[in-house]
């Protein structure tokens, strides 16, 4: 089995006009480390004056540009938060979690942040890595 590192940064430019109110802010990154991953945010802020529902980062591997909405495509490691308070942020956020490859490919890496509301877990905010990834 061929050893690679998975490197990618990407400033996160996820704003589309709009102020959110829960989102990634400044740089994200992943990096694997044999079968674990170390998932990383600078900030994840809630602009609300509510607590948010738990929220869980997952990064993904897909055969296609994530655009929004429903994402297809495997999950390569994922990391609950918790909850965060109104006008509150997570700051430097680093997590070490398992690792799933997906099969053999090359895919898009992109990083969701999910809150659960309602039964279940909605992506509201996200991170397309610019580099796609080779398994």
């Amino acid at each position: 089995m061929k050893k690679f590192l998975l490197i990618a940064m990407v400033f996160a430019l996820t704003s589309f006009g709009y102020a959110k109110n829960l989102q990634f802010s400044g740089y994200a990154s992943y990096k694997r480390y044999g079968g674990q991953m170390r998932l990383k945010a600078d900030t994840i802020r809630n602009n609300s004056y509510r607590r948010s529902g738990t929220l869980k980062m997952t990064l993904w591997a897909t055969r296609y540009k994530y655009r929004g909405g429903t994402i297809n495509g495997y999950i390569v490691a994922k990391t609950r938060l918790g909850t965060l308070r109104g006008n509150r942020y997570f700051r430097k956020v680093s997590r070490r979690v398992s690792f799933r490859a997906p099969p053999r490919g090359r895919y898009y890496m992109t990083m969701t942040l999910s809150q659960y509301k309602n039964g279940r877990y909605k992506i509201v905010d996200y991170i397309n890595f610019s580099r796609r990834e080779r398994f």
